[in-house]
Order: C-alpha cells, then sequence, then structure tokens
C-alpha cells in the first residue's frame, strides 16, 4: 500500500498516515470504495453499524469520517447527530455518501452537518479527490490555530525572563481582581524596580541591565509562591500579584524580595554590580484602573528619597 498523501502529525508524537472510517451497511458497495481509497494511500476501517462506528472511533481515530446517507434505518438529521455525538469524532469531518442524485439530498446532509457530500455515481475519483480537499483544509486550519497561539503565546510571555508582558500583567490584574472581589477575598500588587547605582556610566547600565532582569527572575523564583504572578513592566520593572494576600502580607513579601536581592550582587566579567529594589504595595480595592500607575508614582517616590526601600 502506497503510503498516505496526506500524513499527520499529533503533538510531540509520531507521523502517522491519515485514517478514513467508512461507515456503509450495503458491503456490495462498500467494498469497491474501500478498494480506491485503500490504493490511494488511505489506511480504511470499516463500520456496518453504529455501534461500529462507536468502537472504531475510539480505536483507529479517524481523521475523516465518509458516512453512508441510507444507516439503521435513521433518518439524515438523527444519523449525523448520532455520529457528531460520539466523542472521538466531535472535530473528524464527515462525508455523506448517497445514491440519492438530487441537490436536495446534498443540501439536507449540508444543513445537518455534514462537511461535504458526494454522490455515488460521480464514482470514486470524486470521492477522493474530496476526501483530500476535506484534509487539506483541515490542515490549513490547524496550522493556522497553532500559530495563532503561538503569537498569543509570544504576546503574552516577556522573551528574556520568561515572565508575563505588560499587557498580560493588566489583563490577569483585571481577572484576579474580579474573582477576588466576587469572593471578597484580599489580593495584593507589588511593583519592585531596580535602584540604578551611579559607579556605571548611563551606557554601562544599559548594557547590564538584560543580566540584572534576568537574575532578578531568577530571585523572584526563590520566595513566590506558586498562585503568585509575575510580569515585567518594564526594562527595570517587575510586578507581582498575589492572591489571597492582604496589604500587610504583601510588605512582607515585598521586603523579603527587596532582602534577598541586595544580599545577591550580580557578577558581569570581573565587576560586581549591588542591585537595590524599591519596592511599592497596594492592595487591591474596588477602582483598579489607575492601581499600577500610582505604584509607579510610589516606586519612583521612594527612589527619589534614596531607594531600596519598601513603602512604609
Amino acid at each position: 500500500m502506497p503510503a498516505s498523501r496526506h500524513p499527520s502529525q499529533s503533538e510531540g508524537g509520531p507521523v502517522r498516515p491519515d485514517v478514513v472510517l467508512l461507515a456503509d451497511q450495503q458491503d456490495h458497495l462498500r467494498a469497491p470504495v474501500a478498494f480506491h481509497l485503500a490504493l490511494a494511500g488511505y489506511p480504511v476501517v470499516e463500520a456496518t453499524s453504529l455501534e461500529a462506528i462507536r468502537f472504531q472511533s475510539r480505536t483507529s481515530r479517524p481523521d475523516v469520517v465518509i458516512l453512508s446517507d441510507v444507516f439503521d434505518h435513521c433518518e439524515l438529521p438523527q444519523l449525523l447527530a448520532i455520529v457528531r455525538a460520539i466523542p472521538e469524532l466531535v472535530d473528524v469531518p464527515v462525508i455523506t455518501l448517497s445514491s440519492d442524485p438530487s441537490s436536495g439530498r446534498l443540501v439536507e446532509c449540508l444543513h445537518h452537518g455534514a462537511r461535504d457530500h458526494v454522490r455515488r455515481q460521480d464514482g470514486a475519483d470524486e470521492l477522493i479527490a474530496r476526501v483530500d480537499a476535506v484534509l487539506r483544509t483541515d490542515q490549513r486550519l490547524e496550522r493556522l490555530r497553532r500559530r495563532n497561539a503561538e503569537l498569543e503565546f509570544l504576546g503574552n510571555v516577556d522573551g528574556l525572563t520568561g515572565m508575563a508582558t505588560r499587557r498580560y500583567l493588566e489583563e490577569e490584574l483585571d481577572r484576579l481582581a474580579a474573582g477576588a472581589a466576587r469572593h471578597a477575598v484580599p489580593l495584593s500588587v507589588v511593583m519592585a524596580r531596580v535602584d540604578e547605582p551611579s559607579g556605571p556610566s548611563p551606557l554601562e547600565w544599559r548594557q547590564r541591565r538584560e543580566l540584572v532582569l534576568r537574575e532578578l527572575t531568577y530571585l523572584l523564583a526563590a520566595v513566590r509562591r506558586t498562585d503568585d504572578f509575575a510580569g515585567v513592566w518594564d526594562d527595570l520593572t517587575i510586578v507581582m500579584l498575589l492572591p489571597m494576600t492582604p496589604l500587610e502580607g504583601a510588605r512582607i513579601f515585598a521586603e523579603r524580595y527587596r532582602a534577598v536581592v541586595a544580599a545577591a550582587p550580580i557578577r558581569s566579567d570581573a565587576a560586581v554590580i549591588p542591585i537595590t529594589l524599591s519596592c511599592a504595595c497596594a492592595e487591591v480595592g474596588d477602582d483598579i484602573s489607575a492601581l499600577l500607575h500610582d505604584l509607579e508614582r510610589g516606586v519612583m517616590e521612594l527612589q527619589e528619597a534614596g531607594g531600596d526601600a519598601v513603602t512604609p
């Protein structure tokens, strides 16, 4: 048997050929269809009852179903509804196969959920072409879905640190704030900004910012809890969302983080870079529209006063 022209690949799994489930109770019509599909390179599993369709769906995981429109004396709407309700076939395209040459039968099959429809009189070549087209379309859609998921992921994750981006932080704050209000539990936010040292020149400091931000990420992992959510606000600032935490707990967390960072200077080539943080804290209330910008102002005031501190 030649290899399938349309191999599928499961996430992280091996490449396998597309499998066709051919459901037809008429032996003399089913056999030649199965023969031509196999000749075209498609592994075919056959079913002659609704129970066999369910069994083959579980065991073979078909990529497309070819379904006779006359089956187990079911009316067409009922038949398609039964097939679409099988969990393994929820997202699998169904192509109906009919001896009825009328356009009315075509419209009826498509209306009740078939992806495509083929008249038996059109022959095996027409059926195989339709199977090819349906599978190509599904594969393009799957690639598009994966690409969109990748783009969404990349848009939500900072490439340097692996933490959330500024936009994602704001979205997560909205979500967590809504949950905190609904369940009447506290939620606090900590904004920690690196105090720029006076030693290195501005150019040297800019060159070291990536190293500093990565180190802040590593140190944050040592003090944050599993449920805490962290993201990058800008090149020198990290924001932590602390669920189930009142303001005093946020201050304790910020002080612990500040102390850990102060105790771990960063080594770059032969230089040792002392790092300190200014941390502003707030408990989330009813109005969060200006919360993060208020924290920014609080951090700036701390730094103007000398930095290396947590809001009282």
